[in-house]
């Protein structure tokens, strides 16, 4: 890493959310008083080694596992706490209920602290859109956050870190993508400068430093079908106005199909002619409309990302949905093509009691 960029000053360590220390049976033999000495000595070890290499280069590592560390009555916590700069960070809503004067009585200890706020990616591990007011909000609510601790517990803070994440760890799905998300890093920056965001701020970030003809979406529930903008990325973010067009229309047109084209239809193999034809109606609109959304999304990624990141979000997202109607357009076409009668009630193969059998499973030792 420090090979790859010659010119850095700043290096984040990571080490969140370690919990799994000392958990292998191998570990009972090595030599360490607990998992918090084992964590204390590894991360200590690897930033001395990062200083020898660079010595004038500031070193992070997040928060949540230092919390409990400090004033722990460990004689070693002293030296890594000279040698790393903590960023404190929570993407909540509102950052002044998440950390209580304890937290900062704390951190008041170390030299400096950074936190990290967010633009993207930390609203679900199935988000599609970075909405802007939960980013804004917490944006927001840091500066506030950062204004009283300064003075009642005098942490010294000295920067912020926006921080955008594309998935919640590597076996997970993509998230919300970059280029939709600039509104978001615009309003989260904007905030910093100002401290708020109020009704001719927004009107300004969205026209003038956006270029957009309307102010953009700050919550889902806004119904809005179009918006055009000119910001680096303005095709990707346009295309997810456009997902949330095709979404509720499909939920539309599949809430009025399922009425008609039940489980039960598909498995016994019969129709409602005149209901199956306005399902019909339906679908083959959304189809066409699908359609044209799987090519100019896979389109539009290509300026911005390599094939691949197009292809994984369509099958994350879009793909079953797309196939789903297609399974119902084939059905209802074939039997409105080879229907000529129906079957009788009580329907057949259909009268048995449905039985049901706990499945055989494995358990699994992780040891």
């Amino acid at each position: 890493m420090l090979s790859a960029h010659s010119s850095i000053s700043y290096f984040h360590m990571g080490c969140d959310e370690v919990y799994y220390r000392l958990v292998h049976p191998q570990c009972a033999n090595l030599n360490f008083r607990d998992d918090a000495d084992l964590f204390i000595r590894h991360v200590t070890r690897v930033a001395k080694y990062i200083k020898s290499k660079r010595p004038a280069i500031k070193l992070f590592i997040w928060h949540d596992m230092l919390s409990q560390l400090v004033n722990s009555g460990y004689n070693n916590i002293t030296e890594l706490m000279e040698l790393i700069v903590p960023m404190v960070w929570t993407y909540v809503d509102d950052v002044k209920l998440w950390f209580d004067d304890g937290f900062w009585m704390r951190f008041s200890m170390f030299r400096e602290v950074w936190v990290a706020s967010s633009f993207k990616g930390s609203s679900g591990e199935t988000t599609t859109m970075s909405y802007i007011a939960h980013h804004q909000r917490n944006q927001q609510t840091w500066l506030e956050t950062m204004y009283i601790a300064s003075n009642r517990h005098k942490v010294n803070f000295v920067g912020i870190a926006i921080t955008g994440w594309s998935r919640y760890d590597h076996m997970l799905s993509l998230c919300e993508l970059l280029p939709s998300s600039i509104p978001s890093l615009a309003y989260v920056l904007q905030t910093i400068v100002y401290g708020y965001i109020d009704y001719e701020k927004n009107l300004t970030i969205s026209t003038s430093l956006l270029g957009c003809d309307r102010m953009p979406l700050w919550e889902k529930a806004m119904q809005i079908t179009f918006i055009s903008c000119s910001f680096p990325g303005h095709e990707m973010y346009e295309m997810m106005y456009q997902y949330d067009t095709i979404l509720r229309q499909y939920e539309e047109a599949m809430s009025f199909v399922r009425l008609f084209i039940t489980d039960i239809h598909l498995r016994q193999n019969y129709i409602h002619y005149k209901r199956s034809q306005e399902c019909l109606q339906r679908l083959v609109y959304l189809e066409d409309q699908m359609i044209y959304f799987i090519s100019a999304f896979q389109h539009v990624c290509l300026n911005f990302f390599t094939p691949d990141i197009g292809s994984e979000w369509l099958q994350t997202y879009f793909m079953r949905k797309f196939k789903e109607v297609q399974y119902r357009i084939n059905f209802i076409e074939r039997r409105l093509t080879t229907q000529t009668s129906w079957p009788q009630r009580p329907l057949p193969n259909n009268t048995a009691f449905i039985v049901v059998k706990r499945r055989n499973f494995t358990t699994i030792n992780l040891s």
